[in-house]
């Protein structure tokens, strides 16, 4: 009975051994698994910390780099070396390199500028962020003032320019088959387009726009952005002028943007009409993408589009316009161009004064081999410089700065080497942080019926008076009061300076922003 007993025990002891084992088992699986879970989640919080400051890092590259690009810091031109890298400093906390390039579309002359930041996060995981940028605001042809109550007019089916015409203060008109392949802008001023006008981008006026003619095409959007009444709710009694018209058949291919009144005569609109004011809308008018209204819809055509949405009759939102960022305040600053001496390993710069009949001086022009200033700043001659329609043939690149009156009508500038590009600028030089207002009597460039040949290019510059009446003018043309444009054709392109600068800001509309790696 005994042995039984022993036995049955030792049973039960073993039972009890392998029940207390297989627990041992189980307890020590679950704590290596919680112990794994907390060490992944430990890992993953790392990660995401090591991650989120290496994107941190990226981002304050990029910011860095922007900044010293505006400030001039940095320079990037199409077609030179690329700057060196933008790195954060020794011991920072932060640690970031960006890349800077930038390139010009052959087609269209417009450049854009990127910028490749690799950020390092604190457990050494990085980061890439590419960010591409526009151009800043600037023109083909860029004028300050023409005047109080003035305008400056591009018609005739010969007159065309393949970058933005920039009006900072005045009115524009186009017409005649003209042909602008970007966008027209007046900062403040209202806009015409009709006759066959083409656009191929934006209109964009601070105050009113027309646009007429069944041969008129606008290829983008449409700004009038007048200002609304002084006071009380907007309303089919309101006060505000009439900002846009459409008549005659013309067609716009974007949205219309209107601050006030519309009036639809004839014509298409493929995208939406949006106005603050009342729209008064004829049988013959489309708009594809309807109209939103915060006064009354009125007229014939009005049943015809839809949708149609009034903030008076049919209790819609007053509709908000927005504000193209060529029209805010820091889009554009006049900038000042003073004189630059010649860099190191050139000829000093050519001083000898043309005389009354510069013909042997301006034969001089086509004589230099070597990039060439000319300082013509003392020359103030009763009567200004004459170049009696002079044909130049450039060597090499070329910089005149004067201040007296230049006469270069009929002038022709072409390169000695047929394809071979040759630089040609002509230079008013300003140091007074503003344009000048008025300008001394006699100062003025007058480039009418210039012609260059499609390999030289280079910048007319005054902080003065310029014509440009039938010329022929590859780079920009930038001034102060532009008298005259009709009949002309400028070939954009985006250039810089003999000093290192451009004629704008060097960040424009973002293009693109996204992470790489």
């Amino acid at each position: 009975m005994f042995l039984k007993l022993s036995s049955a025990l030792r049973r039960d002891e073993g039972s009890s051994l392998v029940a207390i084992l297989i627990i041992m088992l189980v307890l020590t699986i679950g704590g290596l698994t919680i112990a794994g879970a907390v060490i992944n989640t430990i890992g993953i919080v790392q990660d995401g910390k090591d991650s989120a400051s290496s994107r941190a890092a990226a981002d304050a590259g990029l910011a860095e780099a922007s900044v010293q690009l505006q400030r001039g810091d940095i320079i990037c031109t199409p077609g030179d070396p690329a700057p060196g890298p933008v790195v954060s400093a020794t011991g920072a906390a932060t640690t970031y390199s960006v890349e800077v390039s930038c390139s010009t579309d052959p087609a269209t002359g417009r450049s854009s500028l990127t910028l490749v930041s690799t950020g390092l996060g604190d457990g050494g995981s990085s980061t890439v962020t590419r960010a591409k940028y526009g151009p800043g605001l600037i023109g083909a042809l860029t004028t300050m003032n023409v005047g109080a109550g003035g305008s400056i007019s591009l018609t005739g089916g010969a007159s065309r320019t393949n970058g933005n015409v920039l009006v900072n203060d005045g009115d524009f008109s186009c017409a005649g088959s003209a042909a602008i392949a970007d966008t027209v802008i007046t900062r403040d001023g209202s806009i015409a387009v009709s006759g066959g006008c083409l656009v191929n981008t934006h209109v964009v006026a601070s105050k009113a726009v027309i646009v007429d003619s069944s041969a008129t095409r606008i290829g983008g959007d449409v700004y009038a952005l007048g200002e609304p009444p002084a006071s009380g709710p907007l309303q089919s009694t309101m006060q505000a002028g009439t900002m846009f018209t459409l008549d005659t058949g013309a067609t716009i291919k974007g949205n219309v943007h209107v601050v006030g009144n519309a009036v639809l005569t004839s014509g298409t609109i493929e995208g939406a009409l949006t106005a603050t004011g009342k729209v008064t809308v004829s049988s013959g008018v489309r708009v594809l993408g309807g109209i939103h209204a915060g006064g009354v819809i009125d007229g014939g055509g009005a049943a015809s589009i839809n949708p149609r949405r009034s903030a008076v009759t049919d209790g819609a939102p007053v509709p908000t316009v927005p504000r193209p960022w060529q029209l805010d305040a820091g889009a554009f600053e006049w900038v000042d161009v003073s004189y630059t001496a010649p860099g190191a390993g050139q000829p000093a710069a050519y001083d000898t004064c043309p005389a009354a009949n510069p013909v042997a001086i301006i034969a001089k022009l086509s004589e230099f081999t070597t990039p060439q200033v000319v300082d013509w700043r003392r020359c103030g001659l009763t009567g200004g410089i004459n170049f009696f329609g002079a044909a130049i043939t450039l060597k090499t690149d070329v910089t005149i700065y004067g201040v007296s009156e230049f006469y270069m009508n009929g002038v022709t500038v072409k390169s000695n080497v047929a394809g071979t590009p040759r630089k040609f600028h002509l230079i008013n030089p300003s140091a007074s942080g503003r344009p000048l207002t008025p300008c001394p009597a006699g100062v003025q460039f007058d480039l009418n019926s210039l012609k260059m040949s499609a390999d030289v290019s280079g910048i007319a510059y005054s902080p003065c008076k310029m014509f440009a009446g039938g010329a022929n003018w590859n780079g920009m043309i930038y001034g102060q009061h532009i008298e005259s444009f009709d009949g002309s054709t400028i070939t954009f392109r985006d250039m810089t300076l003999p000093n290192g600068k451009q004629l704008r800001q060097p960040l424009g509309e973002i293009l693109e922003m996204r992470d790489i790696g």
